[in-house]
């Protein structure tokens, strides 16, 4: 009987982690493309307008560094809406991104109507764009470790966060090889004098997607294909004031 008890507490504790989960089962061991002769990228899914933009930018970025970096693979993807090889067949199958994202089959059977050995799905998350003002107020540091003229200066620091799941699915067996979560996570720092706050130039919200579109490519290209390739941080500053500044605590960091 208590055995059956600690059956049932198990299965109940699955089923929560079901649901507060995306119901994915991570798979991060990089696939091998060494035999894989034809691969095929799809466009990401993608709901938000912002995520839309988002995968736009990772797609094409991705599918363009990866043709570069492995020239031995033949590579199929969407050029543009009159040269879109992958959805024209998607198409044509009666599916849709949400099919091939969800079911290995699926994805499957895309990639062996256009004679890949794999194929590439992913789904974008509506990236994080957000901006946080410190209200310290802050002295320049001298020269000589000082504290250089009267001025009070305070900080800003905008981020942008950017999340993909990415998948690739063995062709000839419906495996599936890789199943991860990618995320991208930017900074912006700025310094300014209190006086000066109105003059200051932030990040536009499209100039950071922008960036993301730029960087979740090269993190998903180390992930799948680390070798040779320089590790691509999670996370990373994009912008720090040249100017040091000392607050209650010390010199401050831009971290």
């Amino acid at each position: 009987m208590r055995f059956f008890s600690f059956l049932f507490i198990f299965i109940l504790l699955i089923s929560f982690a079901g649901c507060f989960g995306d119901g994915e089962i991570n798979i991060d061991t990089p696939p091998s493309f060494s035999g894989a002769k034809r691969i095929v990228i799809t466009r990401f899914l993608a709901e938000e307008e912002n995520a839309q933009q988002l995968g736009k930018r990772v797609y094409i970025n991705l599918a363009d560094r990866l043709r570069l970096i492995m020239k031995d693979n033949e590579w199929v993807s969407d050029h543009s809406k009159k040269v879109q090889p992958v959805a024209d067949k998607i198409n044509e199958l009666g599916l849709t991104l949400n099919d091939i994202y969800a079911d290995p089959a699926l994805a499957a059977k895309v990639g062996e109507a256009l004679n890949a050995n794999i194929i590439i799905t992913g789904m974008v998350e509506n990236p994080t764009i957000a901006r946080k003002d410190y209200n310290e107020h802050l002295m320049k540091q001298g020269r000589q470790t000082g504290i250089s003229g009267t001025a009070t200066f305070i900080r800003t620091r905008q981020s942008a966060i950017g999340k993909i799941r990415i998948k690739a699915i063995d062709v000839a067996t419906g495996e599936v090889l890789y199943n991860n979560k990618v995320t991208s996570y930017l900074k912006y720092w700025y310094a300014y004098q209190t006086q000066a706050s109105g003059q200051i130039i932030f990040k536009e919200d499209i100039e950071m997607l922008a960036d993301l579109g730029n960087h979740l490519p090269l993190r998903i290209t180390y992930l799948l294909y680390p070798t040779g390739l320089k590790k691509e941080p999670e996370e990373k500053i994009l912008l720090t004031p040249e100017v040091k500044l000392i607050g209650t605590g010390g010199e401050v960091k831009f971290n």
